[in-house]
């Protein structure tokens, strides 16, 4: 194949990329925002409002959609419309990276808190459940967000404007892996704490709170059939959050996995346009 031959494939394939960006990408934004603003009113609804696990899932659907109009849209705006507000300065760039990824971070923890919170709640084990009581669940939300922001600090470090390798001038906004810390932060922090712990994590608890059900249905005859419901409710809300997060945030690990083994290839410019389609494929899988 000749280099002609394949930049005008490239091209076609960049062309496809940009045409997908608009018309997947939009209508996923749209329906996220749409579900991330309907979490937000049920969780705080005055049924759900005072119990734990729903002050870690408002807190979470907050973060979401926080999220939503800063990560997406630069994605939208970058591959869709050739248009990143971020690569206009550094410093928009370092902060946006951190701010992304801290609140991603805060939201798929709080999610995993709420996973365990209803596992404890469907557990025979009483002595457990002085675990799940409001004032710990608020001391936890806010341990967790302090956390996220001051261990997110290195991301600051590592993430700068850089040229594309393709050597298209197309600049970037991410972490280029200068040097050994930045190659480790990318493996610590893209690949499993934004990857496969989380899932993982949400998966193993979704799945033994879905074993507890019963327990939550028999402890409840004393208490009404609304307490009883609400109680299903949260566990299979979880269960099901669990099966998508899993479905939604491994391909994303796994892509990001296959791009730090292949850093230091070399790769063609078609090879880098089929990477560029997977990329935003396993980005909008990760985004729901």
């Amino acid at each position: 194949m000749t280099n002609a031959t394949e930049y005008i494939i490239f091209e076609k394939y960049k062309t496809f990329t940009q045409q997908f960006t608009k018309y997947t990408g939009i209508p996923l934004y749209i329906g996220c925002f749409y579900g991330t603003v309907m979490n937000m009113i049920i969780f705080g609804q005055r049924t759900y409002r005072h119990r734990s696990g729903s002050l870690y899932l408002l807190i979470a659907s907050l973060c979401d959609f926080i999220y939503l109009n800063i990560g997406p849209i630069s994605n939208i705006l970058q591959y869709g419309f050739q248009h990143n507000w971020t690569i206009n300065s550094i410093k928009f760039c370092k902060i946006k990276s951190y701010f992304v990824f801290v609140i991603t971070a805060i939201s798929a923890t709080l999610t995993t808190l709420a996973n365990i919170n209803q596992y404890i709640l469907s557990s025979k084990k009483n002595k457990r459940w002085k675990y799940t009581s409001y004032i710990i669940t608020i001391r936890c939300t806010c341990f967790t967000i302090l956390s996220w922001f001051i261990i997110s600090i290195p991301i600051i470090f590592c993430y700068t404007r850089y040229y594309h390798s393709s050597g298209n001038e197309e600049l970037l906004c991410s972490n280029p892996l200068h040097g050994l810390f930045c190659f480790w932060i990318q493996i610590l922090y893209t690949c499993l704490f934004n990857g496969f712990l989380h899932p993982f994590l949400m998966l193993f608890f979704g799945i033994c709170t879905y074993k507890n059900i019963h327990n939550i249905q028999e402890r409840s005859i004393l208490k009404s059939n609304r307490i009883r419901q609400v109680n299903y409710q949260m566990a299979l809300m979880l269960v099901l959050q669990s099966i998508k997060s899993s479905f939604a945030s491994v391909p994303y690990a796994i892509f990001n996995t296959y791009m730090l083994i292949t850093i230091n290839r070399n790769k063609t410019l078609l090879h880098q346009a089929k990477e560029n389609i997977f990329s935003q494929i396993v980005y909008f899988l990760f985004l729901e």
